[in-house]
C-alpha cells in the first residue's frame, strides 16, 4: 500500500500526533493538547498530517518558537514571540483556548505571527468552544474568517480557494461572534457539522497523505533503540524466535 492510501485510526492519530509533538521538543502536555486539535481536524474531513507537518517542520528548523509573551490593554490582549520566529501554533493554541475559558467573550484576542492557523482553529473546535469567531490575513494576502456558530457546528469564509491548511503566517484575531450572513460575492464558504463528517471518518478511518512520513519520523524519535542487553532483558523479541 502507498503512502497516499493509508488509512488510520482516530486512536492512532492521538497516539502518533502526541509522539511526534513530543518528537520535537514540545512539552508532553502540549503535545496532548496538540494531538487533541489533530483528532478534530479528522474528523472534519481533513487530512492531519498536511495540516500540521508545517508546525512540526518550523519548530525542528527553529523557525518558530514556544515561548510565548502576554500583553493586555483594557479591549484587547495579545500573545506573541519574544523573538523574529513564527509563534508556534502549539502554544498559540494552548494559550488561546486558556484566554477564551477565562475571557467570558469580552475584547479582542491578537496572535501575532501564528505559522499554522488552521492549529488554532482546531483547538477551539476540540474545546467545545463556541459564540466565538477568528479571521487572518496571511503572508500569501489570503483572508480567512472561521465562525463557530453552535457546538459543533463551524463555518469557513474565505477570499480564495487555497486549502485552510496551507494557511501559513498571519496575525489572528480572534473574537466574540458577530452573526452576519453578509460575505463579499466571491467569497468561498463552506459549513461544517462535525458529528456527520466524525461518523464518516468512523466508517472509514482517517486518509493520509504524503506527509505522514513526516509525521512518523518525529513520532520514532521517541523510540528507544534496542540492544543486545534489552533484548535479552525481555524488550522485543527474546534470545529464541518462538518466544
Amino acid at each position: 500500500m502507498s503512502k497516499s492510501d493509508l488509512t488510520i485510526s482516530l486512536n492512532e492519530v492521538l497516539f502518533f500526533f502526541t509522539r511526534a509533538g513530543f518528537g520535537v521538543n514540545a512539552p508532553i502536555g502540549v503535545a496532548e493538547d496538540f494531538a487533541r486539535s489533530n483528532i478534530w481536524i479528522a474528523e472534519n474531513g481533513f487530512d492531519p498530517c498536511s495540516c500540521s507537518i508545517e508546525a512540526l517542520d518550523n519548530l525542528d528548523n527553529h523557525e518558530s518558537d514556544l515561548a510565548v509573551q502576554f500583553k493586555q490593554t483594557d479591549t484587547q490582549s495579545r500573545f506573541f514571540c519574544p523573538g523574529n520566529e513564527y509563534l508556534s501554533a502549539l502554544i498559540a493554541s494552548v494559550s488561546a483556548v486558556d484566554w477564551m475559558s477565562i475571557d467570558n467573550q469580552t475584547g479582542q484576542l491578537i496572535l501575532e505571527n501564528v505559522d499554522s492557523p488552521l492549529l488554532v482553529i482546531a483547538a477551539i473546535g476540540a474545546n467545545q468552544c463556541y459564540d466565538w469567531q477568528a479571521l487572518w490575513l496571511d503572508e500569501s494576502n489570503h483572508e480567512y474568517l472561521v465562525n463557530f456558530i453552535e457546538l459543533g457546528v463551524w463555518e469557513m469564509v474565505s477570499s480564495n480557494t487555497q486549502p485552510i491548511e496551507l494557511s501559513k503566517g498571519a496575525t489572528m484575531i480572534i473574537q466574540p461572534l458577530l452573526k452576519t450572513n453578509k460575505y463579499p460575492v466571491n467569497a468561498v464558504v463552506r459549513k461544517f457539522v462535525t458529528v456527520d463528517e466524525k461518523e464518516k471518518i468512523l466508517q472509514r478511518g482517517v486518509k493520509v497523505g504524503k506527509h505522514w512520513q513526516g509525521i512518523y519520523d518525529y513520532f520514532s524519535r521517541c523510540l528507544v533503540k534496542s540492544t543486545a542487553e534489552s533484548r535479552a532483558s525481555g524488550a522485543g523479541a527474546g534470545m529464541v524466535d518462538t518466544d
